[in-house]
Order: C-alpha cells, then sequence, then structure tokens
C-alpha cells in the first residue's frame, strides 16, 4: 500500500468532512475517525485515534473500532465496559476492512496513540489524531509518511506563539520544583488523568501517590503509582488536599501571560505538552509533502493560512454541509 504509484491526473469521488468526528464516504464504504458525538447515519467502522474524549465517545460502541490495546483499556475505564467488536492494532500493523487498507503509526500523542494512513478507493489519507513528534520518556514521537494524497492533521498549537521548551528541559524543572516543595508540605501535580498523568508517574515512580482518578487509568495502562502522600498526581487544581503545594503541566503555560496569572493564584505552571508545537507542525507537513492538507482542532484556519502562504493546498476541515474539496 504504502509505495503504490498512482497517474499524476485523476479525479477522486472521496468526500471528506468534519461534523463532531472525521467523515470519509466512498462509492462503497463509509467511515468515521474520532467520533466526539452521536455518529451521523450508518458506517461500516470507526478508527480512534486516542482515547481522550474529544476523540472518542461511548457512540463508537455502535460500530467495529480499530484501535490499539491501550486505548480500548482507556475506553473501559472511562466508560464502565469493554468495546463489544475490537480490531486491536499496534504501529507498524496493516490491515483491510471492506476493501480500505489501513496501517497504523506511533502518534507521540499518549500510550497508545496512533495515526492512520488509509488507501480508500486508490486515495491515500494520512489522519494524525493528536500528534506529537518530540515523543516523551512513554512513547516514540510521531514521525512524517512521505507522499499521501491528503493530509488530515491536527492543528491545536498551530499558531507561530507556540514553541516548547526541549522535554529534558521541562522534565528537569518539573524535578527541580517537586524537590522545592516536597518536604514543605507535600505537592500536588495537576495533570490530565489519561496521558500527562502517567507520564509524570512514569518520571517519578513510586515516589508518587495518585488521586483515584489517575489511579484507575495508571492501573489500566501498566504505569506503576506509589502510595506516597507527599507527592500526589491530581486530575485537576481542585483535587489539589488542602495546604500542597500545586504544580500544573501544560501546554499553555508557553504563554508567559497564562504562566504569571497561574502564579499570583500560587500555581507553578509548566509547558508540558504531548502535542506537536507550531514549528514541529510546519516540519511535519513539510517533510510529508501531502497533496493536499486539511487542519482541524484548535487553530486550523490560522495554520492553513500558514501552509499556504508556505505553498501548500491547505484548507481548513470542511464541515458536514460545507464545501468538500475534490483534486
Amino acid at each position: 500500500m504504502l509505495d503504490s504509484i498512482k497517474s499524476h491526473v485523476f479525479i477522486f469521488k472521496v468526500r471528506i468532512y468534519y461534523d463532531r468526528g472525521i467523515y470519509v464516504e466512498g462509492r462503497a464504504v463509509r467511515f468515521v475517525v474520532d467520533p466526539a458525538g452521536p455518529i451521523k447515519g450508518l458506517v461500516d467502522f470507526v478508527l480512534i485515534t486516542h482515547g481522550h474524549s474529544d476523540h472518542v465517545s461511548l457512540h463508537a460502541y455502535r460500530y467495529p473500532a480499530v484501535a490499539t490495546k491501550e486505548t480500548f483499556a482507556a475506553m473501559a475505564v472511562r466508560y464502565g465496559r469493554p468495546h463489544p467488536r475490537r480490531i486491536v492494532v499496534s504501529p507498524g500493523d496493516v490491515l483491510e476492512l471492506n476493501e480500505v487498507q489501513i496501517a497504523a503509526f506511533d502518534a507521540g500523542h499518549i500510550l497508545g496513540s496512533v495515526m492512520y494512513l488509509v488507501e480508500v478507493e486508490g486515495l491515500q489519507v494520512l489522519f494524525t489524531g493528536d500528534f506529537n513528534t518530540s515523543g516523551s520518556i512513554l512513547t516514540d514521537g510521531a514521525e512524517p509518511v512521505e507522499r499521501p494524497d491528503v493530509l488530515v492533521m491536527e492543528a491545536t498549537y498551530g499558531d507561530p506563539a507556540y514553541v516548547f521548551p526541549n522535554r529534558a528541559e521541562i522534565y528537569d524543572r518539573l524535578i527541580e520544583a517537586v524537590e522545592k516543595y516536597a518536604s514543605d508540605g507535600g505537592v500536588a501535580i495537576s495533570a490530565y488523568p489519561l496521558g500527562k498523568a502517567q507520564e509524570v508517574a512514569k518520571l517519578f515512580g513510586r515516589r508518587v501517590g495518585a488521586h483515584r482518578t489517575v489511579a484507575k487509568y495508571n492501573e489500566a495502562l501498566g504505569i506503576q503509582t506509589g502510595k506516597s502522600g507527599e507527592i500526589v498526581i491530581v486530575p485537576n487544581l481542585r483535587a489539589a488536599p488542602s495546604g500542597y503545594h500545586r504544580i500544573e503541566v501544560s501546554g499553555w503555560y508557553v504563554d508567559p501571560r497564562l504562566e504569571a496569572e497561574a502564579r499570583a493564584r500560587g500555581v507553578h505552571g509548566l509547558p508540558l505538552s504531548d502535542h506537536s508545537d507550531f514549528p514541529s507542525l510546519i516540519d511535519f507537513v513539510a517533510k510529508t509533502s501531502p497533496r493536499l492538507v486539511y487542519t482541524v482542532y484548535g487553530y486550523s484556519e490560522r495554520l492553513a493560512m500558514y501552509l499556504r502562504r508556505k505553498g501548500f493546498k491547505a484548507y481548513t476541515i470542511p464541515g458536514a454541509y460545507g464545501l468538500t474539496r475534490y483534486f
């Protein structure tokens, strides 16, 4: 699939659009990627890039679903039961469903996150989901897949203002902050319960305990959590024990104004993100070199506009009733 040769001049009749999920409609197949709400109409199957709630909903349980074992484990925690029709993939796997070829690649976002390269009726489309080219202590970074026809990519940090420090530097700053506060009343580290919470737990090992919400995901994903009361990972700042020094990890803290506002509230904000920053998004497009780019989520219009200035054919992904662009 990945080495298939195509003619330079041809018309595809494959429709791609967003309606709380990315729908792909061909002549003989219809599927959805990352449905975050009710699935509109019938689909043949669902592709799920990772387990965050803005990329998968309980509605995905109605259809056969493709995801990694870690994503299915996270879904079982969130929804209280396993998906009944699981099709489990790992990075490097290739499978075929309803004459659609599907290849999975590391996305580097959170445990179990993948990108999908699909070939549907001769058209190759790469869906990144949320992705991170730098990787982490838990994940390998996402790497470009060369020359798909269409790249459907996230734009969470698709603005030039978002440039993240080196990840090792952020780890050092987090460790330094914990060491500073741990012996003075305890430390609560606020991290999203699926994703950065596992990264923080891996970084500190059994030195840290976890709020029950975080602990459920850690256990499901095989991440060891200690019983420490001195350092605890919490799902949000409201869950921090009284009197604990509060640290929050979020990519948005790369904005000095937000970091200063947090400091004024007694919160130590650190810009640890599981997404690619703006330069990494641009570099990914350049190395992927698609014929067409659709941006989705976050600063989608701003990223598309910047890419057009760089000479790429790039647009915000059409909505269900908007313009659908063909080749």
